[in-house]
């Protein structure tokens, strides 16, 4: 099994071409807008959904089976038709060009994979299996969903907030870290949940100030 680093990657505007229009394809598809690509599909059929996001405009659509060429400008491919063939011959344009691919179900024809991710605002839980159980993979996240709510995506923002307060008013180290533990492991959650956002910051920041 290969290792895989961890790491968030900024990849607004790149190109990225999925082959495949079914529905692994389309869930591959979502991913990839969700983080901005400009994705382009190759495939001669498309399930519903990608032909709904081809007639809005939000993906291009070449029609047709996978040509050795298609991959010119892709930083990321994903190849996910139903033809193992097919599949290797994406991979093997793909590692010529130095594209980051993905073949799904085929680890060892991969130097990426994709993880199950919980999204909360501007936090992400990604959990991964190195590929050997996406299955597992998307089970823990479906539990994880329960546990970390919506109110946890508005944390992060409060916490955005006053973090240029928290630079200001604590020493870089273990002085800011406790600072910000204080806030999150206090009862900032509930008041999010019951008050909202704009109550819970006036709350943060009181507590914030309480240690200063």
């Amino acid at each position: 099994m290969k290792t895989y680093a961890i790491c968030l990657i900024g990849l607004q505007t790149q190109q990225a071409v999925v082959v495949g229009g079914g529905g692994v394809a389309s869930r591959k598809v979502e991913g990839l807008l969700t983080a901005d690509f400009k994705v382009k599909v190759v495939s001669p059929k498309l399930t519903a959904e990608l032909q709904a996001l081809v007639s809005s405009g939000a993906i291009k659509f070449v029609q047709r089976p996978y040509q050795h060429g298609d991959l010119e400008g892709a930083f990321l491919v994903i190849a996910a038709t139903n033809d193992p063939a097919v599949n290797q011959a994406v991979w093997a344009e793909a590692v010529q060009r130095g594209c980051l691919i993905n073949v799904v179900d085929d680890p060892q024809h991969s130097n990426f994979i994709l993880p199950a991710v919980l999204q909360r605002g501007e936090m992400s839980i990604a959990i991964s299996t190195g590929g050997g159980s996406p299955a597992l993979a998307r089970r823990l996240r479906e539990r994880l969903e329960d546990l970390i709510g919506p109110e946890y995506g508005t944390l992060t923002e409060v916490l955005a907030e006053l973090r240029p307060d928290l630079i200001a008013g604590f020493p870089p180290g273990e002085a800011r870290l406790k600072a910000a533990l204080r806030i999150v492991d206090s009862n900032i959650l509930h008041v999010i949940q019951d008050q909202g956002k704009d109550v819970a910051l006036t709350y943060a920041r009181q507590q914030l100030h309480q240690q200063l």
